[in-house]
């Protein structure tokens, strides 16, 4: 599970970290505003329904770039489907995560797999609230990968976790389409789940293998899930405060390490219903409205699938080269981002 996000790297930050090797040269992928144009956000504490940053094909915006083609944009975590029409067909709880092994179990997961719906959080790690004995009492723990040596500034850097993710869009009323995303998980590896969580989010061990997993034409949706695997090697177990458990707390404090476990009573903490909702019970709510609206929602999709109107690429409005840095500002970016592992 992933209860919060730390997202602290600002779009700049992120087009210099994430390195996209394009004929023979070394670029930033371009940012890309989508449907309900969501706005950026840097916090050290995001929950359910915030915009965050995310990479995706851009074959699923202009029908004439290659899949391989990545680019930068903002989605709202919590999976809002694109049947979700009505309200008879409205679900109760925000889809924020997906077992690996219910995306073929799951129509919604299913199709999104089938259509090739397929992108990649970028995020600096993610928390876990964990019961202690009593479920009332909780533990907060920051999970994220170790700091990695940037060889362009011959320093330790902060390394983004790339985690795996599937979207939707949905039409709002004004005719704009919400894209939202839900975050895969896996199995946490057995030596760690003694300490939190037995499901964690899939982080990929490199962007060439996000941009795999990103590829919906040249991997097929059986060998994309195969790529869902964590590498425990990287994976760093912070135990933290409880700043996090209060929304407004968005700051450094987040992070901070603490010695000694600070078990606080849910009731007593600012963790959303929906935060402390066992993912069984989401999982079963899915499956109960896809059973009862089976051919509502069926031909509600073949309908958006035939309708969906083609993309035109824009050459004027979207550079589609990605973003090349100037070797100081580059540098300079590189460094700002070390000095916050110091």
């Amino acid at each position: 599970m992933c209860d919060r996000l730390c997202m602290i790297f600002s779009l700049k930050e992120l087009q210099a970290l994430i390195q996209l090797k394009e004929t023979g040269t070394m670029i930033g992928p371009n940012y890309v505003e989508l449907g309900t144009k969501l706005k950026p956000i840097q916090t050290y504490n995001a929950s359910r329904k915030s915009p965050c940053p995310i990479l995706l094909s851009e074959k699923h915006i202009y029908d004439g770039m290659p899949s391989k083609s990545t680019v930068l944009t903002i989605m709202q975590w919590g999976l809002s489907p694109s049947w979700e029409v009505d309200d008879k067909v409205k679900l109760k709880y925000r889809i924020t995560h997906a077992k690996k092994e219910k995306l073929s179990k799951i129509r919604t997961f299913q199709t999104l797999l089938e259509k090739g719906h397929r992108c990649v959080l970028v995020c600096e790690g993610f928390y876990q609230f964990i019961s202690t004995g009593n479920k009332l009492n909780k533990q907060a723990y920051f999970i994220h990968l170790q700091n990695m040596f940037d060889t362009r500034i011959e320093r330790e850097i902060i390394r983004p976790c790339y985690i795996a993710a599937l979207f939707d869009t949905l039409k709002q009323p004004d005719g704009r389409e919400l894209y939202s995303f839900t975050i895969i998980t896996v199995d946490t590896p057995t030596n760690l789940s003694n300490r939190i969580s037995s499901q964690m989010p899939a982080i990929f061990k490199s962007i060439d293998q996000a941009r795999d997993w990103i590829d919906f034409v040249r991997i097929d949706a059986n060998e994309a899930v195969k790529l869902l695997v964590n590498h425990e090697e990287y994976l760093v177990i912070d135990l933290v405060s409880n700043h996090i458990f209060k929304k407004s707390n968005i700051g450094h404090e987040c992070i901070e390490i603490i010695s000694k476990p600070t078990v606080e009573e849910t009731s007593a903490t600012h963790i959303d219903v929906e935060d402390d909702v066992d993912m069984k019970v989401i999982e079963k709510h899915i499956e109960d409205i896809e059973k009862q609206h089976e051919h509502q929602i069926t031909r509600f999709i073949n309908e958006n699938e035939r309708n969906q109107s083609k993309k035109v690429l824009d050459k004027k409005t979207l550079n589609i080269t990605g973003v090349k840095h100037d070797e100081h500002t580059l540098r300079t970016t590189l460094e700002a981002i070390s000095n916050r592992t110091n």
